[in-house]
């Protein structure tokens, strides 16, 4: 098997690559964070890896014996019904050497209204294939499966063995499926295939979503004071946090130069008062990416909030403190340079002529995958950002045809090369 033939049979068959992507998105398995809808899209995917002769395992994280102890552990997210499954196409040695990973889990499909299309319909509409999932992250999903399912036809055997993982828990700071995956299947090389506009992701911001709470010191009877006080709380998160966040970001060689530096702490929500209710509380929500520990990290917030009490002290509003709202994103990466990641830059070459950008990535499960699998694993993908219309996490969302089939070429260009 050789890359000419099996980027020629990509091309003659893409039409079962959109299709099989269509089937995904028409499962709903939409993630609500403390708890998750994956249980149907994970059987569709064992059913279809079992037909490939594959060796399949289905499991939830809490199977791994000890998992809920685990330091990266996060509470309140009800894995016992969130299934990763796990296929071993064999190798001529019995050593496990590649592991492609992408989740199964989507985000909200949010108002049906503000969606021209069907959330569920995996249309194909004017080369775009549409749907929730389509771009984060079920297209790697149909990749995987739809390349081993042409390498098996074709009999090729690897070198050694390699690994899909379609993982559970992703969205909304989860990553629990993700460090369960590489925890029980230790893989030496390994691709996340959660990424966007075909860049290879070799580092992985730290970070988190955060909230600051406070509330009045009296009893009020509208939220006129703790809506006044979320100018005072954003003023002086900006000021000191975001500041060294955005300083700290431009320093770090793997980022300077790129929009990460500018978007080191983004608002996602505030509010005084709860439509008629708890009149006298606020909240600031906000997330943040940097290159430093948890340890450090919350040492500043511990220095922000003491300032914080102190302006806020004298408008008669109490400071509640911060809470982490998401599990805390390690900063992790791999070198840009690695021999992993110029034989898939080589892939992306032989297959288009494209040169990916070999750049960093913002919060991502990056975190768990190198600290827990293997430190040369990094993320490559053709999603499309959340700042896009028709990108991750907004309505339409939509994958392109053409970019879905360079990426399946990568991939199996990558996968020859690695283990061919």
């Amino acid at each position: 098997m050789n890359i000419t033939k099996l980027c020629n049979m990509i091309d003659e068959r893409k039409d079962e690559l959109f299709s099989l992507l269509s089937d995904l998105i028409k499962i709903n398995s939409e993630s609500f964070g403390s708890y998750g809808n994956e249980e149907e899209c994970a059987r569709y995917v064992e059913k279809l890896c079992k037909e490939l002769g594959l060796e399949t395992d289905f499991f939830s994280p809490l199977d791994l014996e000890g998992f809920a102890n685990h330091p990266d552990y996060m509470p309140g997210r009800n894995l016992e019904n969130r299934y990763n499954v796990v296929a071993r196409y064999a190798g001529e040695q019995n050593q496990d050497e590649l592991m492609l990973m992408a989740h199964t889990d989507t985000v909200k499909i949010g108002d049906p209204a503000d969606w021209e299309l069907d959330p569920l319909s995996g249309e194909i509409k004017d080369g775009k294939i549409y749907g929730r999932g389509a771009c984060d992250d079920k297209y790697a999903i149909a990749t995987a499966l739809f390349v081993m399912k042409l390498l098996k036809e074709e009999a090729f055997v690897p070198k050694k063995n390699l690994l899909f993982a379609a993982y559970s828990d992703e969205e909304y700071g989860g990553s629990h499926g993700a460090m369960a995956a590489v925890m029980k299947y230790p893989a030496k090389s390994i691709v996340s295939m959660d990424g966007d506009d075909a860049q290879i992701w070799h580092c992985g911001s730290g970070g988190q979503e955060v909230k600051y709470f406070f509330r009045t010191k009296d009893t009020v009877d509208s939220a006129k004071d703790v809506s006044k006080a979320i100018a005072v709380v954003i003023d002086t998160i900006e000021e000191t946090f975001g500041d060294a966040r955005r300083k700290e970001m431009e320093q770090n060689p793997f980022y300077k130069g790129t929009i990460i530096p500018q978007t080191a702490l983004r608002y996602m929500g505030s509010r005084g008062g709860n439509d008629g209710s708890d009149l006298g509380k606020g909240e600031v929500y906000f997330v943040f990416y940097t290159d430093k520990t948890k340890e450090e990290i919350w040492s500043e917030l511990k220095d922000v909030e003491n300032i914080l009490s102190q302006k806020l002290a004298p408008l008669g509003i109490v400071g509640d403190g911060f809470e982490g709202v998401t599990r805390f994103f390690h900063y992790v990466f791999c070198n840009p340079d690695s021999d992993d990641v110029n034989l898939l830059v080589e892939a992306s070459m032989d297959v288009s002529g494209r040169k990916p950008l070999v750049c960093g990535s913002c919060l991502s499960d990056l975190s768990v995958i190198s600290k827990y699998g293997s430190s040369r694993a990094f993320g490559f993908g053709v999603g499309r950002d959340f700042s896009e219309a028709g990108g991750a996490h907004q309505p339409n969302e939509y994958v392109d045809c053409d970019e879905l089939v360079y990426f399946a070429k990568t991939i199996g260009a990558y996968i020859l090369k690695m283990l061919g």
